[in-house]
């Protein structure tokens, strides 16, 4: 593994753990010398992190973790589980054979991706996804509420912390939203879409748990 592969993996787990308080700043030299590598491949790391969304960095200020508090991720789920099956079931009912071959297409485009171990490629097939359902839901509103949470840093933090198994759950839960689309049954989608993101949730926290108690447990043993 390449030394910006490594310093990359180690640092997305630590963010993704919550090892990290919301704009902690992420330092190369320090962590450089904790990971035992030179700068170059901790700075190409930190980048990777920031285009993830799961850093932040502004001019003269450095790199820092991205601010998300437990509050800014159970209100921004609750949100989405709130109003993204509404969105879910007007988009089946309205959105015809258009929005189908959309849906199927950013299917298609999931799948490659998990076969490939993409997890850009998995997400951005997703995003497609959600926000071709949101966008054919015919309310302008409710569509502008939503299109802000699609590609949030949390949302897309989750993808990094998701196993394949569970991947490929999220595709079929997708897979299950497009036929409802094809058959225009909107309460099917409603109760799809439901699952679908009380799941994700579910995932996240779980995972994000874990990840916790691993960071504790390798500070204790430090």
């Amino acid at each position: 593994m390449k030394g910006s592969d490594k310093a990359y993996e180690i640092i997305r787990e630590r963010l993704v753990g919550g090892h990290y308080k919301p704009g902690t700043q992420l330092k190369e030299e320090p962590l450089a010398r904790e990971l035992n590598l030179s700068r170059t491949p901790v700075r190409a790391a930190l980048k990777r992190l920031v285009d993830d969304g799961l850093a932040t960095a502004d001019a003269g200020q450095g790199v820092h973790a991205s601010q998300w508090t437990e509050a800014d991720i159970d209100e921004t789920f609750q949100l989405r589980l709130l109003l993204e099956p509404f969105a879910a079931s007007l988009a089946a009912v309205r959105g015809g054979d258009e929005l189908t071959q959309s849906l199927r297409e950013s299917n298609t485009r999931m799948a490659q991706a998990i076969a490939a171990g993409d997890i850009a490629g998995i997400q951005a097939a997703n995003s497609d996804f959600h926000r071709a359902l949101v966008g054919a839901c015919g309310a302008p509103r409710l569509r502008g509420m939503l299109e802000t949470m699609i590609d949030m840093p949390i949302i897309v933090r989750s993808f990094y912390i998701a196993t394949p198994d569970e991947h490929r759950q999220s595709l079929h839960h997708h897979e299950d939203l497009t036929q409802a689309v094809a058959a225009r049954d909107g309460e099917l989608a409603r109760q799809v879409m439901q699952l679908h993101l009380r799941m994700a949730n579910m995932r996240f926290m779980t995972h994000r748990t874990e990840y916790r108690a691993a960071a504790a447990a390798a500070n204790a043993g430090a």
